[in-house]
């Protein structure tokens, strides 16, 4: 069946939001009916704020993680949250690049793309660590399905702090998470909303992996197509007081035929390597 051509929505100006805690349950597959080739589009959020913002969406599916990326525009920054993550009950979607005190402005954007949700299974985990954590999901169904990001809320539970480390990735039903700086043992919550994906859905499924000197934009070849991401790890790898820094830009942004890697402060010629590790799937 032929996929619907691509639409894309650009919503209109920031509201400041509130943080919505997520809890952890599992989701419910879609009733096995056939599917609606209408429910297919990326939807783009872009803007600047500052703090905790959430923009309203009109598209309707199942709201897979596309790309994000986050830019203080006056310099770089501790940092306390970061957040890209879909609140289905409200229509909207909340956005965070924030230190402690969320003053700082700066320019974001999201994308999701919007599919239809027969045979997907959604859910959201919650939970507490220090450092890298390890915890196992109960919510895969029986068959072949995929692990694909919807979305994600990092906040440190007090203060803010350099970034040495962001990831998330699932393995086996094991979802590992990692926010830290360079000595990792402040304690962050985090909230994880996912979709389980039937493979018969997806295309390729594949991952990019490099080290990067002296920049803060790594372009990764990807295979082509309309990608979503499954799992990202961006870490700084100095030793000593290289190990981590202010942070400026971050980012995973999926384009047609390559993936962009974004983590720097405001000189990253001057920084430690970093790695990235980005999961991803194109869509069919």
């Amino acid at each position: 069946m032929k996929r619907k051509a691509l639409v894309r929505f650009v919503a209109g100006a920031a509201m400041a939001g509130s943080a919505v805690a997520l809890a952890g349950a599992p989701g419910m597959a879609a009733p096995a009916a056939a599917r609606d080739a209408s429910i297919q589009a990326l939807n783009e959020l872009s803007g600047s704020g500052h703090g905790t913002v959430t923009r309203s969406v009109s598209a309707s599916g199942v709201p897979l993680l596309a790309r994000f990326s986050y830019l203080f525009t006056d310099s770089d920054h501790h940092i306390r949250q970061i957040e890209a993550m879909p609140l289905a009950q409200q229509s909207a979607v909340e956005i965070a690049f924030a230190d402690l005190n969320g003053d700082d402005n700066y320019n974001y954007r999201v994308s999701h793309e919007w599919v239809d949700p027969t045979g997907i299974v959604q859910a959201t985990f919650h939970g507490n660590c220090a450092g890298e954590c390890t915890r196992t999901l109960l919510t895969r169904p029986a068959g072949d399905f995929v692990f694909v990001l919807t979305g994600f809320r990092f906040t440190y539970d007090s203060e803010d702090h350099h970034l040495g480390k962001i990831a998330v990735s699932e393995n086996n039903s094991q979802l590992t998470t990692a926010f830290e700086d360079l000595n990792g043992d402040d304690a962050y919550s985090y909230d994880i909303s996912y979709a389980w994906v039937p493979r018969s859905r997806l295309g390729t499924v594949s991952s990019v992996q490099n080290t990067v000197h002296a920049t803060d934009v790594s372009t990764n070849a990807a295979a082509a197509g309309e990608k979503v991401i499954r799992g990202f790890s961006i870490d700084n790898l100095g030793t000593g007081t290289a190990g981590d820094n202010h942070i400026r830009d971050l980012g995973v942004v999926a384009n047609a035929n390559s993936i962009d890697a974004i983590f720097g402060d405001s000189n990253p010629a001057d920084s430690a390597d970093w790695g990235l590790l980005v999961q991803y799937a194109t869509l069919l």
